[in-house]
């Protein structure tokens, strides 16, 4: 009888001690949303809209980096970017089509965000400032500085 509920302990303990990872691995993943857009103006009036803009192809990589994370991808109307938690600064090389801009992304780290007990904690940026250059890109406009998940769009880049 002492084995048996030892061997019932053993297995609750066991079961209640494996959590699965493979929610956390998922939701731990931080970066700064892009989306695309370019000024069109309505029609017989002096209005301006914002319209979601379908890139043809694009290119983007770090500064000083060697591998890409765009490379020559299609359609593309939003732009998901690491951001260094070592660092304050993240710059990009980005390319639309056959225009080439770099994007300067100055932040501040927070690595207080908590998700549970089993995923830890994850670090959340807060946006200062986006410099970039106006080759391609017209104007930067921050819309959400609080980066904390990657549902959101926190800048958004204007082409004319």
């Amino acid at each position: 009888m002492k084995f048996l509920v030892r061997i019932i302990l053993f297995l609750t303990l066991f079961l209640v001690g494996c959590t699965s990872t493979e929610e956390c691995r998922e939701n731990l993943t931080v970066a700064l949303k892009i989306g695309v857009y370019s000024k069109t103006s309505v029609e017989a009036s002096t209005l301006l809209t914002n319209k979601l803009l379908l890139v043809d192809s694009v290119w983007v990589n770090g500064l000083k980096k060697d591998s890409f994370l765009y490379n020559n991808v299609k359609s593309v109307s939003s732009l998901s970017l690491p951001l260094d938690i070592s660092r304050t600064q993240s710059d990009f090389i980005v390319r639309f089509g056959n225009q080439t801009d770099t994007i300067s992304i100055f932040y501040n780290n927070d690595d207080s965000y908590f998700i549970s007990l089993a995923c830890g904690c994850i670090v959340k940026h807060n946006l200062e400032e986006v410099v970039t250059t106006k080759h391609y890109i017209d104007s930067i406009h921050i819309i959400n500085r609080e980066i904390v998940n990657v549902d959101a769009e926190h800048i958004q880049l204007f082409h004319n």
